[in-house]
């Protein structure tokens, strides 16, 4: 490009229509958690390790997965750190500040990464071990967001 030329910047955003098929264990994770408000993860047979959320293929046995458990018992803050900014993709209805968070169940071999909402002073205060609660959306649409955000159990 010679200095002579000049650059235009043209300003706008670009809707496209977008559709993404999740596949049959993804799938099955949001439609459970749509119609029940229940967290299904899955096994591996090789391993017996648990994966929420549910993944195809287990990366320690390298073996297809298919064998889904119900998730039960408390959630706890594993670990988070607090969001002061929205970000690019802000949780629709959710304004800072809150946490964004690894989330672990007794029993499940990986973390849900997920929303933990309150005010600041409760989650300044809030420490890994500490227990949470789930709170899921009232008129669900089959996305990982039905499970709107955790909140400390003890509010």
């Amino acid at each position: 490009m010679s200095t002579e030329e000049q650059v235009r910047v043209l300003e706008g955003d670009i809707t496209v229509d977008y559709k993404w098929n999740p596949g049959t264990t993804v799938g099955r994770f949001l439609t459970r958690l749509r119609d029940d408000q229940e967290l299904v993860a899955v096994r591996c047979t090789k391993t017996s390790k648990v994966f929420l959320p549910p993944q195809s293929w287990s990366p320690y046995g390298m073996i297809k997965m298919d064998r889904f458990v119900p998730v039960t018992g408390t959630p706890q803050l594993k670990a988070g750190t607090i969001v002061y900014q929205l970000p690019w993709n802000a949780p629709e209805g959710i304004e800072p500040p809150y946490m964004l968070a690894a989330i672990s169940y007794p029993g499940v071999d990986s973390e849900l990464i997920h929303l933990v909402v309150a005010d600041e002073e409760t989650l300044k205060q809030l420490k890994p071990g500490d227990k949470l609660k789930a709170r899921f959306r009232e008129e669900p649409t089959g996305s990982i967001r039905d499970l709107d955000y955790y909140e400390p159990a003890e509010l």
